[in-house]
């Protein structure tokens, strides 16, 4: 995980590594935007995601996430603001953050 300083630049390495489409969360699901479709909890992974500090406080901070949707063919960006993840996120997500930073050796 990388911190960058704002969204645009965090978004921008993520376009660079063809992350191109929009997703929302949508209870354990996810919302293609371009495509105005539910992916599924089981369809999708969490393969990176960054923090972008806040300008006051930690709860203004945003988390990016890059997206793959393997059965779609697909990757994209979820943009999910850290009070929404304190109060707000699904258990789907957070078991997926969960498995990642397992994996990847990161203890939140």
């Amino acid at each position: 995980m990388r911190t960058y300083l704002n969204g645009p630049d965090a978004i921008s390495d993520l376009h660079k590594k063809r992350f191109a489409n929009d997703f929302h969360l949508s209870g354990n699901d996810l919302f293609w935007v371009q495509e105005n479709l539910f992916i599924r909890a089981g369809e999708f992974s969490i393969l990176e995601y960054h923090k972008i500090p806040g300008s006051k406080t930690k709860m203004d901070e945003l988390i990016v996430f890059g997206i793959i949707a393997p059965h779609h063919n697909i990757k994209g960006i979820l943009i999910h603001h850290y009070k929404n993840y304190t109060n707000n996120t699904s258990p789907v997500l957070i078991k997926k953050l969960n498995e990642l930073s397992t994996h990847a050796g990161i203890y939140n």
